[in-house]
């Protein structure tokens, strides 16, 4: 049997993007003081969030979407492997085309950064009453490790101008979190009860 340990390892040694350890743990701190049941995920990868997620209680439903068919068959793999497959639903799809018409409680963006605000609109109309959206890698610093100067620049800046954007939006409450993992965005709809 696999522990999540060896999905951590694995994932530094073949270079796959996945959420900090303090990320996940404030994701499960939060599905556990609000009682969180529906989980939508944006960027699979191998499935470490949501196997944690899943984990947490055996009532959670988890929807996830990836596109890399090798990291989807992966995360299968490794749903099965921790005994999660049967409250995750795998979509294996490019969630720009996907129409998903449930509601979620929590809904955790962690792919395309380029395409974060895409991502908020389109999804936001899936988040439950009182529900919260986060927003993973808001200081881009696992980005920077491998990046070319250019790239890094070009990424900065559209990175910024999201963030700053993002905290304008009138619709949205918003919190920048910088002390949480690589930084997170902490999203909810205005005018609705905490």
């Amino acid at each position: 049997m696999l522990d999540i340990k060896d999905i951590e390892i694995y994932a530094k040694e073949n270079y796959v993007p996945i959420a900090r350890k303090q990320t996940i743990e404030f994701i499960l701190n939060l599905m556990k003081e609000r009682n969180y049941t529906r989980f939508l995920e944006i960027g699979t990868a191998i499935g470490y969030t949501s196997i944690n997620v899943a984990l947490l209680n055996k009532n959670i439903n988890v929807v996830t979407i990836e596109h890399d068919s090798k990291r989807a068959e992966i995360a299968k793999k490794n749903f099965i492997e921790f005994g999660v497959n049967e409250q995750i639903n795998m979509i294996e799809d490019d969630a720009v085309t996907i129409t998903i018409n449930d509601k979620f409680d929590l809904i955790f963006i962690d792919a395309s950064k380029k395409r974060n605000d895409y991502f908020l609109d389109k999804f936001s109309p899936n988040l439950n009453e009182g529900g919260m959206i986060i927003i993973d890698n808001m200081k881009l610093e696992d980005f920077w490790v491998n990046a070319k100067k250019e790239k890094k620049e070009k990424f900065h800046k559209m990175n910024e101008e999201f963030k700053k954007n993002l905290l304008n939006r009138k619709e949205f409450d918003v919190q920048i979190l910088e002390d949480i993992g690589d930084g997170i965005a902490l999203i909810k709809k205005k005018n609705e009860k905490d």
